[in-house]
């Protein structure tokens, strides 16, 4: 997987073909030099004040912005199983985290009480991640990972289809791929 992050790439690449810089576009915006590098160089999120001033000069839609923003997220691994899974999950109400989560309890003979007590995690915010109604946070993914011997980028896949359209995933998935 390339460490390369999508949103420095694209901005770098944009501000070359238009012979600007990014101390130049942060006074066009009348914005720190220095926000908008740690922002590009992915030391700080982008803010929306930011992004709204920054799109009319990169000339790239919300929506594009948002593809690398999202794909510089998560392993490029990650996407490819959660296209793979949205395309294969052929429910539209049910979360597929929950699902496969329940699933594999149901195989193990498990409940979400006796996995919360083997990961040493609250039972009730435990339930409320696998629910959806709660970010699963990356050391309960570990957890969760090592009891029910899931590779963490298979659970974090779940999580991403259930997340984002597949429409979305795909845009991102070509994103993230080396262009040929």
């Amino acid at each position: 997987m390339s460490l390369k992050s999508a949103v420095k790439e694209n901005i770098n690449k944009i501000l070359k073909k238009k012979s600007l810089t990014v101390y130049k576009v942060s006074k066009k915006i009348k914005e720190k030099d220095s926000a908008l590098y740690a922002m590009v160089n992915g030391r700080a999120k982008f803010s929306k004040k930011f992004i709204k001033k920054l799109l009319p000069i990169l000339e790239v839609s919300e929506e594009e912005f948002n593809i690398w923003l999202i794909a510089d997220k998560y392993p490029l691994e990650a996407f490819e199983l959660a296209v793979k899974n949205r395309k294969e999950f052929p429910y539209k109400r049910k979360r597929l985290f929950t699902t496969k989560i329940d699933d594999i309890l149901k195989e193990k003979d498990m409940s979400r009480t006796a996995l919360a007590t083997q990961i040493k995690y609250g039972q009730s915010t435990l339930n409320k991640m696998i629910t959806g109604k709660r970010n699963v946070s990356k050391p309960v993914l570990e957890k969760i990972s090592n009891a029910l011997e899931i590779p963490p980028n298979e659970l974090l896949s779940w999580i991403i289809a259930d997340k984002y359209s597949l429409e979305l995933l795909e845009a991102v998935l070509k994103e993230k791929l080396p262009q040929k």
